[in-house]
């Protein structure tokens, strides 16, 4: 049972964390009621010592790994999975909070639906306390639906996934796409898996904290031009038919211009819902 049970977890840390958050997020793990077998930590160059502090005075089984720093996240997540002990794999951010069932949900929903490769859940947002969350971002859940979203955004919640090590490593593991290194990886498994390769849980399992920058990132001409290539690659590698983005690049693109305000409100209404009632964690 110990061994169906097992999973580890996969955090990337990058050296501007703060440590009080990221001890809250690894508070989180601690109080999971099926405890992780492994916590692969994958820095981005060498923590600076409050962070290695706060990894030091937790009590999960931590596993630092390091790489040279300045790499993006794709490189990060690909040396940390490599390291990866456990078949199954949470993924969790370094200043995101799991609820206390999560990993027990996730793990025995993926041993009941091996067909599954990478299962995510919606995440309900926080500003500063998880007990005031603001808005749930959805996911779908049908996989035909998950298909049809997949041609024009990101299907999946990428802090709240957990994922099958040897269908990705099989799938090329994560690769260097920046801003968009998940999303990448999902159509590479639907093209080689099809719709039943991804799933989503109707349930939010995951609180994420955001804040202005959070939408900043995803904003201005620099993300643009990134989304256009990233757009253009997969229609060349047959990732995206054509169609899909041609229509991409008329509708997404122009979005990254608009002024920060309009852009949040625009991209809340098609990805963001009221948080239910029954899942507000208060």
């Amino acid at each position: 049972m110990e061994h169906r049970s097992a999973y580890a977890v996969l955090m990337p840390l990058a050296p501007w964390e703060a440590p009080e958050i990221l001890a809250e997020a690894l508070e989180s793990l601690q109080h999971q009621s099926l405890p992780p077998k492994q916590v692969v930590v994958s820095c981005d160059g060498t923590p600076p010592s409050p962070l290695h502090r706060c990894l030091a005075a937790s009590a999960l089984p931590i596993e630092l790994v390091f790489g040279p720093g300045s790499e993006g996240v794709g490189p990060v997540l690909a040396r940390g999975l490599l390291h990866c002990s456990e078949e199954l794999v949470l993924r969790c951010d370094a200043d995101d909070l799991s609820v206390p069932e999560r990993a027990a949900r996730q793990v025995s929903w993926m041993h009941q639906h091996l067909e599954v490769l990478v299962m995510s859940t919606p995440i309900s947002e926080f500003m500063d306390r998880p007990d005031q969350l603001l808005l749930q971002r959805w996911v779908p859940i049908d996989p035909e639906e998950i298909s049809r979203v997949a041609r024009l955004r990101n299907p999946l919640n990428h802090p709240s996934v957990i994922l099958r090590r040897s269908a990705v490593l099989a799938a090329g593991n994560y690769r260097s796409v920046p801003g968009f290194e998940d999303y990448e990886l999902w159509l590479r498994l639907l093209a080689a898996h099809g719709p039943s390769a991804l799933a989503n849980l109707p349930e939010a399992l995951v609180l994420a904290r955001v804040g202005p920058a959070h939408l900043g990132r995803r904003h201005g001409w620099g993300y643009a031009m990134a989304e256009a290539r990233f757009l253009l690659q997969c229609g060349c590698r047959g990732l995206l038919p054509v169609w899909c983005v041609i229509r991409s690049l008329l509708l997404r693109v122009p979005l990254r211009l608009l002024p920060h305000r309009f852009l949040a409100d625009v991209m809340g209404a098609i990805t963001r819902r009221a948080v239910p009632e029954g899942q507000r964690h208060d």
